[in-house]
């Protein structure tokens, strides 16, 4: 007997959409439907002119007095408004559980008797110093963060965090028990070929290295383009295939797709059928917090190459379904770990079976809605 029958989903952006949050929300909303739980959208609170003016103002002042950035995102000021809003807003709503994916604001200050369960791809706390956005923030705004970002997860029964990267840190900063805090990876956010149909790469030429991402500066396409170009001197029949952002450089290597909108059902299956013709997926991100891009390379069977940062790690396994370099790693360093999948072709063919065979122990949807089942039926 399904005890939390009618759960509320609490998120930004509409989960029914495909292309939000790269289309995770979406696999989770649908995951939950699949589960027999009957749920309902709430989206997480938009905040007025005002509202804004006056963070502006607050954010000004502490700028000038203490010449550091202040978080517009996660402060006192947005989590009072977004709590007291979303517990009007649920007053009028009949439901056995609130299911939260990534709005801390809304349930910082939120008192409910209903269960909360929360889910994100890193923690808030994991931004300051490693993404742009949380570059330069001032000893206030930390402090903050890192307050309400405790008073949430406090609150719920359960955390869902899809690296261990971000599980240790849970742990050892917040002190979440083992018990609260559980490992879930996601998953492929796109429809993969099933097992029966799916055919181990083979190499051929040209041998085309996807980069796939909106943002080219963070991702480190330009480490990705250097890398094929050395390939090129080497005498490799390679090509840089770009989808979802223009290049800021010229080159005959880079073949470029600007953007592909998966609700577009022309696109979709183009930017399927661009996962099926590639050979591996070369994303040398500097920052990320997991990468679902990872997992959707290695439901293609196509080995992913990138950086030992954030929560790559644990998506791509080394020598299984690709590799993770370290942050300092040269142009040279990516050849040389690319190179020796180049000139043996049975190498290269076993590596896109393991990718596969990832895929299918840990990198799906399956396996995330069957661990989520567990952690509903053991909440009381």
């Amino acid at each position: 007997m399904n005890q939390y029958k009618k759960i509320v989903f609490l998120c930004e952006g509409d989960p029914r959409d495909k292309t939000s949050w790269s289309g995770t929300m979406y696999m989770m909303y649908s995951s939950l439907i699949k589960l027999g739980h009957d749920v309902e959208w709430l989206p997480a609170t938009q905040y007025s002119h005002s509202e804004i003016n006056f963070i502006e103002k607050i954010a000004s002042v502490h700028e000038k007095v203490l010449n550091r950035t202040f978080n517009r995102y996660q402060n006192l000021t947005k989590a009072f408004i977004a709590s007291k809003r979303t517990k009007q807003k649920l007053e009028n709503l009949k439901f056995d559980l609130l299911f939260v994916s990534n709005a801390i604001n809304d349930i910082a200050f939120l008192n409910i008797k209903q269960p909360i369960i929360y889910v994100n791809d890193t923690l808030y706390d994991q931004h300051i110093n490693y993404y742009p956005a949380y570059q330069g923030l001032g000893w206030y705004s930390k402090k903050i963060l890192r307050f309400i970002e405790h008073k949430a997860l406090r609150k719920c029964k359960a955390v869902l965090l899809p690296s261990e990267w971000s599980i240790e840190r849970a742990k050892s900063f917040y002190k979440l028990s083992k018990n609260k805090v559980h490992l879930l990876r996601f998953g492929a956010n796109i429809d993969v070929p099933i097992k029966e149909d799916f055919q181990p790469k083979e190499l051929t030429n040209p041998i085309t290295f996807l980069f796939l991402g909106v943002e080219w500066k963070r991702k480190r396409g330009y480490l990705a383009l250097e890398t094929i170009e050395l390939l090129a001197k080497k005498g490799y029949n390679v090509e840089l295939k770009v989808v979802g952002c223009i290049p800021p450089v010229k080159s005959d290597l880079l073949n470029v797709i600007p953007f592909l909108n998966k609700n577009n059902p022309k696109e979709y299956q183009q930017l399927k059928n661009i996962l099926n013709s590639s050979h591996f997926l070369f994303v040398p991100t500097e920052a990320e917090c997991y990468g679902i891009v990872f997992s959707e390379a290695s439901a293609y069977g196509l080995p992913s190459i990138s950086t030992a940062t954030g929560g790559v790690r644990s998506v791509v396994k080394d020598n299984v379904n690709g590799f993770a370099l370290p942050l300092k790693a040269t142009p040279e360093d990516y050849v040389n770990s690319i190179e020796p999948f180049l000139v043996d072709k049975e190498k290269f063919k076993n590596l896109s079976i393991n990718s596969r065979k990832r895929y299918e122990e840990a990198l799906n949807w399956n396996v995330w809605r069957s661990k989520l089942k567990t952690i509903l039926d053991s909440i009381n």
